[in-house]
């Protein structure tokens, strides 16, 4: 019942904007610098700053299905190993072993320990030192001192956070807000993963980021494949979290227009196949959840402030066939994705970074009815220590004067 008023809600918030013609919105449109695209420096500081000390969601519950299971992330510069010990914790460590600093496991499995490949000093689950291979002609060591070294992590609501520094402050409850409960009710844990795919893209990771965060280009962009599903320009907008740096966006489909024949008392559960959710959770995860399926996109900063890397993970609601629960193979549903993607969604942003790099657009526009790309520049912003500043007015493509 819980998520049915949580849908409700959003149905007659929807509902209401839509026979308005309205969306929800920021006070007014906002000039965004360029600079933040393309500025060396800045990309140097968000590098050293909101990817290396704030936690990052890592993976799902599920990725770690059972005891004994490991995954490896390796998506920043930070090797991580996650296991999940005996007594069903999970635990983070930095991949290498404490003797000559060798990468100990790849990929994602299970074990009952784990066996460094280089020398085969052994360590439990837990990160404790078990054995040194040898140990007689190795000479006398204090085993203490080499434990694996240890990253912070929680796992919580389905979702694995880490820290990739032993400083960096973990807590799923903060980072989420009054959002927890509705994270908890998406009983993430209980996903099945599907399929993996990687774009490394001659574009700014904010501005690949960009493309998640609005619906004012549904009917133009995605005609084609979204354009009879999804009513453009309309969506709800919800911050939360610390200063409320995350979002989260609603997008009515057309067929939530049924439901203006139906008495509320009368929805059930299906009226959430009237809509799509959208979250990004800061500083760069976007996080696509349905009836059917969970699409988790992590974007990461490349060596240069025009290349960045996204990772996307496609889950499917736990089922004990090959297909999802409404019977679409969750295979095509992610090809689907990736295929939309790929052709629209960063073919966009590619040719939007070339344009910026010619050095004549000095600012992007966000509108009004864009108030998540407001919000979330902005606590990009703040994130390194900048307060927030509008561009000038001024003519597009004018160069500024000193």
């Amino acid at each position: 019942m819980e998520n049915l008023n949580v849908y409700k809600d959003l149905i007659k918030r929807m509902l209401t904007m839509v026979d308005a013609g309205v969306t929800d919105s920021a006070p007014a449109a906002y000039r965004q610098p360029s600079s933040v695209y393309t500025d060396p420096a800045l990309f140097a500081r968000e590098k050293a700053t909101i990817f290396k000390d704030e936690p990052q969601l890592v993976c799902f519950s599920s990725d770690l299905p059972e005891k004994g299971s490991y995954f490896t992330f390796d998506d920043l510069d930070v090797p991580v190993l996650l296991t999940r010990d005996n007594d069903g914790k999970v635990h983070a460590f930095l991949n290498a072993c404490t003797h000559r600093a060798a990468r100990l496991k790849e990929g994602c499995g299970k074990t009952a320990s784990l066996s460094c490949p280089y020398h085969n000093w052994g360590f439990d689950l837990k990160g404790k030192l078990r054995a040194v291979w040898e140990e007689k002609s190795f000479g006398a060591i204090d085993k203490s001192l080499y434990d694996l070294v240890r990253l912070p992590v929680e796992e919580k609501y389905g979702m694995i956070f880490a820290g990739m520094h032993p400083d960096v402050k973990v807590s799923v409850d903060e980072i989420l807000g009054h959002m927890a409960p509705v994270f908890e009710m998406w009983d993430l844990g209980a996903t099945r993963f599907v399929d993996q795919h990687e774009w490394k893209l001659k574009t700014n990771w904010k501005l690949a980021l960009d493309t998640f965060c609005e619906g004012y280009h549904f009917l133009a962009l995605h005609k084609k494949t979204l354009g009879g599903i999804s009513i453009g320009n309309t969506s709800a907008f919800d911050t939360f979290g610390p200063e409320g740096r995350n979002h989260r966006l609603a997008f009515p489909n057309e067929s939530i227009k049924r439901l203006k024949e139906i008495p509320e008392a009368e929805w059930g559960m299906d009226i959430f196949n009237d809509f799509q959710l959208v979250h990004f959770v800061y500083p760069n995860i976007s996080l696509l959840v349905s009836p059917v399926s969970i699409e988790f996109f992590k974007l990461y900063p490349g060596a240069n402030p025009g290349e960045h890397r996204t990772v996307f993970r496609s889950y499917v609601r736990s089922t004990n066939d090959e297909k999802g629960w409404d019977g679409n193979d969750p295979q095509a549903h992610f090809d689907f994705i990736c295929k939309v993607v790929d052709e629209e969604d960063y073919w966009v942003s590619a040719n939007v970074m070339k344009n910026l790099n010619a050095g004549m657009i000095n600012f992007s526009t966000f509108g009004a009815n864009e108030p998540a790309l407001q919000n979330m520049h902005k606590a990009f912003l703040r994130g390194i220590g900048t307060t927030p500043e509008e561009a000038p007015l001024g003519k597009v493509g004018a160069v500024a004067s000193c």
